[in-house]
């Protein structure tokens, strides 16, 4: 398949994310067949994206410190201000290729993570189907957001919004979930992260 195949398909699972689900779940309604990437195969796409993203990143942080390191020479600030103090965005900027770099490691937990909750509420609702084949799409399509990292600065509000929107269609599609059920699964790790954070404040609270 042409590369541009591969990220024209990746696009149209973030643009039709409703229309996406439904191909793959009644691909004989659809004139033109959409090819469908399991959710590894979505990760290494998104990885694309967070290696332009960490380029960029570092571009412009070599380009801010550039600056800095002008401004301070030129100008009486540099009898006040250490010019060895700005080597710290150097680590900055190592943070961000480590950031690529295990990417592919961060992105098999979120998988792994996804994979077992939407499986576990596809059991309770008993879904038809192949609960595994199910997961794996939702979290494919939910991967494309990862397409917004290359945008500067904003890009990872947006990506976490896009993120949600394309998991509560994955979840309404593919589980026929209801709208409120979707939501508190979209909303499990934020309540996982309250969940453990109270446990740790209440043993805080006990030790004393």
């Amino acid at each position: 398949m042409h590369i541009t195949e591969v990220f024209t398909t990746y696009i149209h699972y973030l643009i039709h994310p409703f229309k996406t689900h439904e191909q793959f779940l009644h691909p004989d309604r659809f004139e033109t067949p959409l090819s469908e990437y399991s959710s590894y195969q979505s990760l290494g796409i998104s990885w694309v994206f967070a290696v332009i993203n960490g380029l960029g990143r570092i571009v412009i942080l070599n380009f801010v410190l550039v600056m800095l390191v002008s401004l301070i020479r030129d100008t009486e600030l540099n009898t006040i201000i250490n010019i060895g103090e700005i080597s710290s965005l150097y680590l900055i900027i190592l943070s961000t290729a480590l950031d690529v770099i295990f990417f592919p490691l961060f992105g098999f937990f979120i998988i792994q993570f996804w994979d077992i909750i939407i499986r576990a509420v596809a059991y309770l609702l008993e879904t038809p189907g192949n609960l595994a084949v199910k997961a794996d799409r939702i979290i494919s399509v939910y991967l494309s957001a990862n397409i917004f990292r290359i945008v500067p600065i904003l890009g990872g509000p947006i990506k976490s919004l896009a993120g949600m929107v394309l998991l509560y269609a994955g979840l309404r599609k593919q589980l026929n979930a209801s709208p409120l059920l979707s939501v508190c699964v979209i909303l499990t790790p934020i309540l996982s992260m309250m969940v453990v954070f109270s446990i740790i404040m209440l043993l805080v609270l006990l030790s004393f």
